[in-house]
């Protein structure tokens, strides 16, 4: 991975922990403890390839029933457009 922010063209990128959402059609895999880099100015998060296949042969695991999660959670979803402001 590159030492600098490809959006913002920062230079510090920092090692970190985040929670990753993987959407296939209707359904979710949220992954929590995922590591990134982090650019500490915009905040945008790099992924390494090996840890979104690890993520992607898990979401396939599930779906298969292969294996189960360690928890489910109900998830409440909206259309912008219906939201008060």
């Amino acid at each position: 991975m590159s030492e600098q922010c490809v959006f913002c063209g920062h230079k510090h990128l920092s090692s970190k922990t985040t929670r990753y959402i993987y959407q296939k059609n209707e359904q979710m895999l949220v992954v929590e403890h995922v590591p990134c880099l982090e650019c500490m100015f915009c905040g945008e998060r790099y992924f390494d390839a090996l840890v979104l296949e690890k993520i992607e042969n898990d979401y396939q695991a599930i779906t298969d029933r292969q294996r189960q999660p360690l928890r489910v959670m109900q998830v409440a979803v909206e259309d912008f457009a219906s939201l008060s402001l």
